[in-house]
């Protein structure tokens, strides 16, 4: 999402400055950890040094103290004990230093690992609820680098007439709109325990059942959906007593089997599920009506009693020979008692 914010002038531009301030920071901090990784990598020729120059200042010592030796004895050593003394102390920095070395790459290792795992739990925790997001980062929950076969449920929503919206109003304010209203939904959808996909320009692409799978997935999915519609009635509340255009959504919903894994390239991936399932998920939702929930025969059949749903006539998508069997969802007559996942 984009980060966005109002000044007196309408825009501020406060977070681009930041920005490049904290581009240029992190620059010299690599710079300097650099500069500290070429020493610490080189610990063990660092201590040779260090003796070779101990070896160095001790001969010339010998030279200005003894005037009976010839130069080489001064330079080696003056008999067996002191040549071994200085070989003793040669190795003794040379251990040190490769020690030092060790030490200082386990640290490097460790922190490493630290980034990662930071870089990791800061992707997650834009996808996945909190909860999941936690448990994906210390390991309870894997999520495969290779594809794997799932049952899911996916939730495509999309706003109705935007093209019609955005030309109507600046560019600013487009951003401002799909900030506020992506802010809502998010929210709404880390409530039910969804993992969003992608966001799609003024769509979103949400999963239940990837990558952690429960057993009323696709009743947190309509539930979800079912919230989203009501978010959306007092957010347009607020646009209209601020003078501002009012924006409805649709949703669609499918159930059924796909592929989850990592999709992208060797520089960046990402989480994400494909397969048929989920594009019929994006037919429904481009058939919704503003306001509707459309979902799936296979969806309807995981749904309880609760919900209450409509059978509409079936529909002939784009790309699939065998019309879809399509329900409305209607209402949801008993109340909520979902709490969020743990």
């Amino acid at each position: 999402m984009f980060a966005f914010y109002k000044n007196t002038n309408g825009i501020d531009y406060n977070y681009v400055t930041d920005g490049y301030a904290k581009k240029n920071h992190t620059q010299r901090i690599k710079k300097a950890a650099g500069n500290s990784l070429f020493v610490a990598d080189h610990m063990f020729l660092v201590g040779i040094v260090i003796a070779g120059i101990y070896w160095i200042l001790d001969s010339f010592m010998s030279i200005f103290l003894s005037y009976e030796n010839s130069l080489f004895e001064q330079m080696i050593g003056f008999d067996l004990g002191e040549i071994w003394m200085r070989i003793i102390v040669l190795c003794l920095f040379a251990i040190f230093g490769s020690h030092v070395q060790h030490m200082l790459n386990e640290r490097k290792k460790a922190n490493e690992k630290m980034e990662r795992a930071a870089a990791q739990r800061d992707r997650f925790q834009r996808l996945l609820s909190p909860d999941l997001a936690k448990m994906v980062v210390s390991g309870k929950l894997r999520v495969e680098k290779g594809g794997e076969d799932r049952f899911a449920t996916v939730l495509f929503v999309d706003i109705r007439d935007f093209a019609a919206i955005s030309e109507n109003i600046p560019a600013s304010k487009v951003l401002q709109l799909l900030n506020e209203y992506y802010e809502i939904i998010v929210e709404i959808v880390f409530k039910y325990g969804g993992t969003v996909d992608k966001f799609i320009g003024d769509a979103m692409m949400v999963i239940w059942g990837a990558p952690v799978s429960r057993s009323d997935d696709t009743c947190r999915a309509v539930k979800a959906a079912h919230a989203i519609q009501t978010a959306m009635l007092h957010f347009n509340a607020k646009r209209r007593l601020s003078g501002e255009q009012p924006i409805e959504v649709g949703v669609g919903i499918n159930t059924g089997k796909l592929v989850a894994g990592y999709i992208g390239s060797s520089r960046t991936m990402s989480y994400s599920v494909i397969g048929d399932t989920v594009n019929i998920a994006a037919r429904l939702c481009s058939a919704a009506k503003p306001k509707q929930i459309l979902i799936s025969e296979s969806t309807a059949r995981h749904l309880p009693d609760c919900i209450e749903t409509k059978a509409l006539n079936p529909i002939q998508a784009k790309g699939k020979f065998k019309p879809i069997e399509l329900f409305e969802v209607i209402d949801i007559t008993k109340p909520d008692m979902m709490r969020r996942s743990e």
